[in-house]
């Protein structure tokens, strides 16, 4: 009996990390068995139970990180419009508050995935429960008292949104300042209980714990820090369009057609630049998996999962093509944008042209013959990823050129040097563009280490050109006549259905990639350290992935869709005041 209260609290403990390891996302095929079978709950395979509740649950993770960031920001620039034009203001606040009303629903249901998540993993997984909880212990008890702050900023800034108007506008910043950075913090507590199970730090050889710093602070730990907060941004804003998307297509009145038609396009915008960055997060994640161990290569890119990565580059063209399909219908809005239109042809054989590399395999081992052979004389070449890398990059060129484009749709620059400041800019980015495919060109003749840094090259050469012609381009439309207003509400239904399909399509990605991520283990609890030796340890085919992912992102999307539908019943568009159409001065 007097070793009763401390097995209460090693299962106090247990339960505490099943529950707290759901933010981390561990998204994991191969399992998590804590003997030689796997047991089975509640009628399924505790692998795909636990895989289906994971990836639920850092999928709602993901959404209520992310809307935050940029209604936070929003929110900010109508408070610093509010001195200048009211009216402005208030249309700002608007969109803030109505992403934020997605917020309460989703919140609870980010709980109730996460709880799931617990139940599962402490149910079929004590052991290996035990042995994260012993290494990372005392992050258990400061994670719970991060997530408590920030369950209150996150209640107090969207319930007290009303009252904190006016004079007290800042303090409703302030809290919503304190909430993103609260949920910043969750995320990298998580972050570090997901990557030591990839890049384990910290520990001797037998898996014993010598510094908790190091554990926290392993090898792939900050580079999926970043990689998540892009990406989490990416994801949130797309599902924020979808939103107004069926907003738009269930609004009853040209007033609600015109702001949902302007939150559309926001998200879609916002999605739209993190894109442009998300790939190089990525592969700042790789590069730091790759240099811990060679196998996370020869798996990823040349092993099991290498066919991942041909979809991948298929689903993101999608992805990557539909948002700037979605901008390039954007033009219908604005009358006499007929100049811009032409460019949509070119702009789309260019996009589809670089996926097509970036989507060209090294090989195509469709067989046992065809694995021992050669590589293809002409598609090797397009491989490797020197060429992927100049076909990706100048991709992200062609759709920051088309937000380029339709920035400049029905506006007339008026500074004396327009003619002169718009040669630089196209030139600039032309010189961006030329630059990235010469240091690509070099790479591939170049050796490995002369290659990677090259890469490292084009990353820095892309941000820059696009920082530099951005400034320019605002100085070169300050003060532009506008000859045609941007007629918000007049975007095609399609254009609607989209953003619902981009919201998809992210969704989807966002499993794959969680799949690929956990699965690059193989039969590793802890890579290197704890082995799976259960019968059932492998991995399964891509199709059975395939199958559970769609399930996944089916059983997500209806949820998502119960709490649009009680963010729906909040209150009414009309209701916060903001009559009349979407000004010109707040579209672009």
């Amino acid at each position: 009996m007097r070793n009763r209260p401390e097995r209460v609290r090693g299962t106090a403990r247990a339960l505490v990390a099943g529950s707290l390891l759901l933010v981390a996302g561990i998204a994991c095929p191969q399992g998590l068995a804590p003997g030689p079978e796997y047991p089975v709950v509640a009628g399924i395979d505790s692998r795909v139970a636990a895989w289906i509740a994971a990836q639920l649950h850092l999928m709602f993770a993901a959404f209520v990180l992310a809307v935050p960031m940029f209604a936070l920001f929003i929110e900010y620039l109508g408070w610093r419009a509010a001195k200048s034009d009211a009216a402005e203001a208030r249309r700002y606040d608007w969109l803030a508050h109505e992403m934020a009303r997605l917020l309460p629903a989703s919140y609870s249901l980010t709980a109730i995935t996460g709880a799931l998540l617990g139940f599962v993993l402490f149910t079929a997984y004590p052991r290996f429960m035990g042995y994260l909880t012993g290494i990372f212990g005392p992050t258990f008890v400061i994670y719970p008292l991060f997530f408590v702050a920030e369950t209150l900023c996150l209640y107090f800034w969207y319930y007290g949104w009303d009252r904190l108007q006016g004079e007290r506008k800042w303090l409703h910043l302030w809290l919503g300042l304190l909430l993103n950075i609260f949920g910043t913090i969750v995320m990298f507590i998580a972050d570090a209980w997901a990557t030591f199970m990839m890049t384990p730090g910290g520990v001797d050889q037998q898996g014993n714990l010598v510094s908790l710093y190091d554990a926290v602070w392993n090898p792939g730990w900050m580079p999926l820090n970043v990689h998540r907060l892009v990406a989490n941004i990416t994801f949130g804003a797309l599902l924020c369009s979808a939103y107004a998307a069926y907003r738009f297509l269930m609004a009853q009145s040209p007033q609600e057609r015109a702001l949902y038609d302007w939150m559309g396009y926001t998200g879609n915008l916002i999605a739209l630049f993190t894109m442009l960055f998300l790939p190089f997060a990525g592969y700042y994640f790789g590069f730091e998996l790759f240099a811990y161990s060679a196998t996370y290569g020869v798996t990823l890119m040349g092993g099991v999962l290498s066919w991942l990565f041909i979809i991948q580059a298929i689903v993101i063209a999608v992805l990557f093509i539909g948002a700037a399909y979605y901008s390039w219908l954007g033009l219908l809005r604005i009358p006499g944008s007929e100049a811009q239109q032409r460019w949509s042809v070119v702009f789309n054989v260019l996009l589809v042209s670089g996926f097509i590399v970036w989507a060209t395999p090294h090989t195509m081992a469709a067989s046992i013959e065809e694995s021992t052979g050669g590589f293809h004389p002409i598609l090797g070449a397009l491989g490797v990823m020197a060429p992927k890398m100049i076909a990706v990059t100048l991709v992200l060129v062609v759709l920051y050129a088309s937000y380029l484009l339709y920035r400049r749709a029905g506006r007339v620059p008026t500074v004396r040097w327009a003619r002169t400041g718009a040669l630089v800019q196209w030139s600039l980015l032309g010189l961006t563009a030329l630059v990235i495919t010469v240091l690509g060109v070099y790479g591939y003749f170049a050796p490995a280490e002369l290659r990677i840094k090259t890469s490292i090259w084009q990353i820095i050469v892309l941000i820059g050109g696009i920082a530099v012609t951005f400034i320019l381009d605002q100085f070169l439309l300050r003060g532009a006549k506008t000859v045609a207003e941007v007629r918000w509400g007049t975007m095609p239904r399609r254009g609607q259905y989209v953003l619902i399909m981009l919201a998809f399509v992210i969704v989807w990605l966002m499993g794959l990639m969680g799949y690929a991520r956990s699965g690059a283990r193989l039969n590793w609890h802890v890579f290197g350290i704890v082995e799976d030796t259960s019968p059932g340890a492998g991995l399964p085919s891509l199709g059975e992935a395939a199958v559970v992912i769609t399930f996944i992102t089916l059983v997500f999307f209806a949820l998502l869709a119960v709490a649009f539908a009680v963010s729906g019943m909040t209150g009414k568009t009309e209701d916060r005041g903001h009559a009349g159409p979407v000004s010109e001065g707040v579209s672009r």
